[in-house]
């Protein structure tokens, strides 16, 4: 968790760091962004469903949340309240 200075907080669900390494890896040789290799997709799908999973737990139980600026936070969530 990381505070942010509107006094919410980032959450990030992170992947196993197998594969995280492999999809490093190959983007350190460099791909062909409109062929991008299964291991590269996979880490995205598997960060995006996770992203969307914390997302909906965390506003089911009551927190004001949201998805937070891709470019800068990645796959985190920005929680913006607490629970009523």
């Amino acid at each position: 968790m990381e505070s942010l200075a509107d006094g919410g907080v980032l959450v990030e669900w992170s992947t196993q760091e197998g594969l995280a390494t492999a999809a490093a890896n190959l983007l350190e040789i460099g791909v062909d962004p409109t062929n991008l290799p299964h291991a590269i997709r996979h880490y995205e799908t598997v960060q995006n469903c996770m992203r969307d999973a914390v997302l909906q737990i965390l506003a089911s139980a009551g927190f004001d949340v949201e998805k937070a600026d891709a470019h800068t936070y990645g796959s985190a969530v920005h929680v913006k309240g607490g629970c009523p």
